[in-house]
């Protein structure tokens, strides 16, 4: 994964060792060449970076006490969408769920967009994949793996209603129920095989006795 510089999209492919000047590749806490230990390398942030649906440069999310406080959530000015860290999200949707239900004038309204396309992570620029949230949320959000998940304007409230309400465990309860079913069918098809080949078995081993009587008993 390269890292991308949000301000300027110069590529950080690098860092140098402060004691002998060697180029480590990134990600390394060490030198590779004397062992020396690596500076900390720059965190990546999304301030200033375009949004990936209007290309409105994001700013520091500016939500309620307790709720976005955290300088990692970024949000657009003008269409609303949110980028959320997915550390920071795990933390959001655990205080929603302990919090309870929301009440239903809480929960947002579906915003319909234009067209679906697919959109860049504001800090690695690389394509992010659309998923269905928690497999039956019903809200579909766009996720890179390496840095966070974005919401379009009003998806983050109707995510954390989700949550609210009991939706990881549900998720849960039927991610659950899919693996039995799941192995409940590998289990009968591996049943249907191993009957199948012990017919097989039977029939061939049937023909070998008979061939041999004919041969004993008929020649």
């Amino acid at each position: 994964m390269l890292r991308v510089c949000p301000h300027c999209d110069v590529r950080f492919d690098s860092v140098r060792c402060a004691r002998c000047y060697t180029l480590q590749p990134p990600g390394s806490f060490a030198c590779g060449r004397c062992g020396e230990a690596l500076e900390l390398e720059p965190l990546l942030d999304a301030t200033d970076a375009p949004c990936p649906r209007c290309r409105k440069p994001l700013e520091a999310a500016a939500g309620g006490e307790g709720v976005w406080e955290d300088a990692r959530v970024h949000e657009c000015p003008r269409c609303g969408g949110m980028f959320v860290p997915r550390e920071v999200l795990a933390d959001i949707l655990c205080r929603a769920e302990s919090s309870g239900p929301l009440p239903d004038a809480q929960r947002g309204r579906v915003t319909a967009l234009d067209q679906v396309r697919y959109v860049p992570c504001p800090l690695c620029h690389t394509s992010m994949n659309r998923m269905n949230f928690g497999k039956s949320s019903g809200v579909i959000v766009d996720v890179c793996r390496a840095h966070g998940t974005w919401f379009d304007a009003g998806e983050l409230t109707r995510v954390i209603a989700f949550a609210a309400n009991g939706g990881l465990a549900k998720a849960r309860e039927r991610e659950l129920h899919e693996k039995k079913e799941s192995a409940k069918q590998a289990t009968a098809a591996h049943v249907h095989f191993i009957s199948s080949r012990s017919r097989y078995e039977m029939n061939e081993r049937l023909e070998e006795w008979r061939s041999f009587l004919r041969e004993l008993l008929f020649w």
